[in-house]
């Protein structure tokens, strides 16, 4: 299996290569993932919506309108946050709920969509995850060609992405759809040595979620690898993401009147806080085992049972000397272990690409071919419950 060092040289000589007009226009293979991953959105759709029928769950009445039943099956939970975002902006605390915890890069996608919905706020949200997956899952099969110089390693990260089991949130009004979008297209350009490109994507990223710092850190990373610790200008396009952040954060600044903002509106909502890692996980354990409903039993085990996995995914990646897609893993681990409440792991866990990208290398063996099939098998019966179960409005984490 390459080394981070060694799928960083590879893309650098595809981006070497000249590119003519003909070869801009999306390739056959480009059309048939897209194809693809619409067609597994429109069958989890249809599942989605003929299982809740025949189940006759009611609609919940948070949204109004003649598309109120079926959007309702996309749109609960942290939805209402972005969509009160969309229509009021970001009020003072402790208006709100907790808004100011969300990130602006989502809501903004919904509002410039939004006209175009018939202004329903609920369908934007919708088709902007539908549309921001599509893309995800293009590049990811671009990323997966990459890692494994073959278009079928490109096949098999992409089919794992479209049955995780909390890939339900791909087409959900939630804000991971876009952030995957984004995510895969800095790291691409980075492998590719696009820089600027790498910078903007990922100064977008971190617009929709936190989490896009991480991804900066890595891919500080990554160009350290490819450039032999000797910087470039072009390395100040990974201060993007730093200006983005802190001009949502001075912006909040302005609407509240604290700095904190953000972490404040985590404590009102989630009573959610930094602790030491090991305080994290206990908490995790003491959460799952006094659970109440079975939704909440199930939710506060795939919390704990994730996290750990995450844990161990850092270990066989920092094994591999995997150090910038390491480091990536490790923070977003990180955030979640060193937490007062861990919650939301399994969702979260959507941004882990490396994971879908190993799984992918080692599909490509001849040894491994029985690794993906199996996948699929053991994901699709999940994939339903969560779909089923955020759906019916169950805590789905």
């Amino acid at each position: 299996m390459p080394t981070s060092s060694s799928t960083a040289e590879a893309p650098a000589a595809v981006a070497a290569q000249p590119v003519s007009r003909r070869s801009r226009r999306p390739s056959p293979e480009i059309l048939a993932v897209v194809g693809f991953w619409l067609a597994t959105r429109a069958a989890l759709v249809v599942f989605t919506v003929m299982a809740c029928w025949l189940l006759r769950v009611d609609g919940g009445g948070r949204l109004s309108g003649p598309t109120r039943w079926f959007l309702e099956r996309f749109t609960w939970w942290d939805s209402f946050h972005f969509l009160r975002i969309v229509d009021r902006g970001y009020l003072a605390l402790p208006v709100g709920g907790g808004d100011q915890a969300f990130f602006p890069g989502y809501p903004l996608a919904i509002a410039a969509v939004r006209p175009l919905a018939g202004g329903n706020a609920a369908m934007a949200g919708f088709v902007v995850s539908v549309v921001a997956g599509t893309v995800a899952a293009a590049v990811l099969w671009h990323l997966g060609r990459l890692t494994t110089g073959t278009p079928r390693g490109g096949w098999l990260a992409v089919t794992v992405l479209a049955v995780a089991p909390y890939g339900f949130f791909l087409v959900t009004v939630y804000s991971e759809a876009l952030f995957l979008a984004c995510a895969f297209g800095a790291w691409a350009a980075g492998l590719t040595r696009r820089w600027w490109l790498a910078g903007v994507l990922v100064a977008l990223a971190s617009l929709v979620r936190i989490n896009g710092l991480f991804l900066a850190v890595a891919l500080g990373v990554l160009y350290l690898t490819q450039h032999r610790r000797r910087l470039r200008p072009d390395v100040l396009a990974l201060a993007l993401p730093l200006v983005a952040v802190g001009g949502f954060f001075a912006y909040l600044r302005l609407r509240t009147g604290s700095w904190n903002a953000w972490q404040d509106a985590q404590d009102l909502g989630w009573h959610r806080g930094l602790a030491a890692p090991w305080t994290g996980l206990a908490n995790g354990w003491h959460s799952a085992r006094t659970a109440g409903s079975a939704d909440l039993v199930i939710s506060r085990w795939a919390d704990l049972v994730v996290t750990v996995a995450g844990i161990a995914l850092v270990v066989v990646l920092a094994v591999l000397r995997r150090w910038p897609e390491t480091v990536f893993v490790l923070l977003n681990v990180a955030v979640l272990a060193c937490s007062t409440t861990l919650i939301s792991a399994p969702r979260y866990a959507l941004m882990w690409f490396p994971a879908y990208l190993l799984v992918a290398e080692l599909g490509v063996r001849d040894r491994w071919r029985w690794l993906t099939p199996a996948v699929v098998i053991a994901c699709l019966p999940v994939l339903g419950v969560v779909a089923l179960s955020f759906a019916s409005h169950q805590w789905t984490a």
